[in-house]
């Protein structure tokens, strides 16, 4: 770290606070940083790293206390963040916000704190505001592993399946989750047509989900060539389709073929539209 008016001796005790914080040696490296603040008593870094292990310990006042005794002496974006993570982690979302705003000001590159900005906003249900900081995360680094999970979890309930397959390859390879990005891969790559793409993620997500088996097996069924050698003429198949959605209660293999049809057609968004109409009393029968 830099020295600046820091005397020597307190720098040395700081590192070695650092070690014995990384061998967890929590109290012991408490009574160092503690030694060096009373040695220079504007030692923001030590207060900083003082409260993380409070945190980590589960002492949440004692962290938000030394946070703040930081910031009496300096705002720092780090220290701010911090002490946002606390009010955060208590579920008290708006008086983070405001620990995590000013944490952005300080610091208008900081993109951890755009991502808590994002999270926080996630909590509130406030997906728009949500997507507009976590965007900027992923700008920032295009793989953020957190950001792009939130971004797929919202742009799914948008419907914006394209967007989701966006977030979900910028993380595959890294991703720990292999089961959510399977299945988020499979099912959106189903709303938008892609039936044949959604079988091989969806066996996949079978290893940790038995639950998908029928449905995988149901898409297996759905290529292009079997499906118009089975049907013939696809503008009479609609119709005759269409016929039975309005005049009785259609069976789920009817929908799923009629929005297939759809897609043969070009008309991916009528697909989509049908299938959603439906998915809800239908798809988790399926599955």
């Amino acid at each position: 770290m830099k020295s600046h008016s820091v005397p020597a001796e307190a720098i040395t005790i700081y590192n070695k606070a650092l070690e014995k914080t990384n061998r967890g040696d929590f109290s012991n490296a408490i009574s160092e940083y503690q030694r060096a603040i009373k040695m220079y008593p504007y030692f923001i870094e030590a207060y900083n790293n003082m409260g993380e292990i409070y945190s980590i310990i589960g002492e949440r006042d004692l962290a938000i206390t030394a946070y703040s005794k930081a910031l009496e002496i300096k705002k720092n974006d780090k220290v701010l963040l911090n002490l946002g993570v606390e009010y955060y982690n208590s579920g008290q979302y708006d008086k983070a916000l405001t620990y995590f705003n000013e944490s952005l000001k300080q610091n208008i590159n900081f993109h951890e704190a755009n991502y808590y900005i994002g999270l926080t906003y996630y909590n509130l249900k406030d997906y728009v505001k949500s997507e507009k900081f976590l965007k900027k995360v992923v700008q920032k680094d295009h793989s953020h592993l957190k950001a792009n999970y939130m971004l797929s979890y919202i742009y799914y309930e948008w419907k914006q399946y394209n967007l989701v397959l966006e977030c979900l390859e910028a993380i595959k390879n890294i991703a720990d989750d292999k089961a959510f990005i399977n299945k988020y891969y499979g099912f959106c790559c189903y709303y938008l047509g892609r039936y044949e793409e959604a079988v091989p993620y969806l066996t996949n997500a079978l290893k940790q989900q038995p639950e998908y088996e029928k449905f995988k097996k149901y898409l297996e069924g759905l290529t292009y060539e079997n499906k118009v050698k089975e049907i013939g003429d696809v503008d009479k198949a609609i119709k005759e389709l269409e016929k039975i959605l309005m005049n009785k209660s259609p069976k789920l293999t009817e929908i799923t073929k009629l929005s297939m049809l759809y897609v043969f057609k070009g008309d991916n968004k009528k697909a989509e539209d049908l299938v959603q109409s439906y998915k809800n009393k239908f798809l988790a029968k399926a599955i």
